[in-house]
């Protein structure tokens, strides 16, 4: 075995590991945090009743169980088997009976080719060990007519300084984490794997935070909280700016946290 896939390898397990602690907490705070980019992905998906939907890195299910109520199907993968079970939990809970688990990556998807109407993907995508491998899985599973459906967290265009230090702090707080794309790297991955942009927006589509509450939600160590801090506290002047730290009335640290949104379609060749 290489270096690189062992490398690989460890962080595949560090993600499964991470999630799988996670998954028992992670409902209600990160819902809250991220309730309106399932709105706008149901908005944008145009979904029919013959639609068969996957959503990559499904979690817990928010998203596949919010869209089961509107299409014929979903499908819903992850790498962990933890989340997968808190999925399906909420799912009999609700009485869906139109949603199927499967533990899968992103970046390999078990499936043939053209089978789904919507592919869907929220709040995971850094976390994926090769983004452009899920991005030309995405488009080889999508029927012509398909429509692909992307929330992330990003980082600005033209700052690599804030960029760096923002993936820095991501990987700080959770292990799990590879790397925040820009907008336009986004845009380059999603044309490159011969899908067509028909939507892209980070204006305006940023949460506020507070930073206590995000270290708490990873499960942080101590060390790892102090490290989170500490690169909060000395973070550089366009980090701030674009992330936009401050000191709420109560002392609390509290920042923003920046989203892309983008749709894109598979158009006939």
């Amino acid at each position: 075995m290489t270096l690189m896939s062992s490398s690989s390898e460890n962080l595949k397990r560090t993600a499964q590991e991470q999630f799988d602690r996670q998954a028992t907490h992670y409902d209600t705070q990160w819902n809250s945090w991220s309730a309106h980019t399932l709105r706008w992905m149901v908005e944008r998906a145009e979904c029919a009743p013959a639609d068969i939907v996957l959503d990559i890195a499904t979690g817990t299910g928010f998203t596949a169980l919010e869209f089961a109520g509107l299409v014929k199907s979903v499908t819903a993968v992850d790498v962990s088997s933890g989340m997968l079970d808190q999925a399906r939990r909420r799912a009999e809970d609700m009485g869906v009976r139109n949603v199927d688990f499967a533990v899968a990556p992103a970046e390999k998807l078990p499936f043939g080719d053209e089978s789904f109407d919507i592919v869907t993907c929220r709040i995971a995508a850094h976390h994926f060990l090769n983004v452009a491998d899920f991005v030309a899985e995405s488009a080889r599973v999508l029927r012509p007519g398909g429509r692909f459906l992307l929330v992330d967290t990003t980082v600005p265009d033209d700052d690599s300084r804030a960029s760096a230090w923002q993936n820095a702090v991501e990987a700080a707080r959770d292990p799990s984490h590879v790397e925040n794309l820009s907008p336009l790297s986004w845009r380059r991955l999603v044309d490159s794997a011969g899908l067509t942009v028909v939507e892209a927006t980070d204006a305006g589509e940023g949460i506020d935070v507070p930073l206590d509450d995000w270290i708490a939600k990873a499960g942080c160590s101590p060390e790892q909280a102090a490290e989170v801090r500490r690169r909060f506290a000395e973070a550089p002047g366009r980090a701030r700016e674009a992330f936009r730290i401050r000191t709420a009335p109560d002392g609390a640290i509290v920042f923003t946290w920046r989203r892309l949104l983008l749709k894109a379609i598979r158009y006939n060749k």
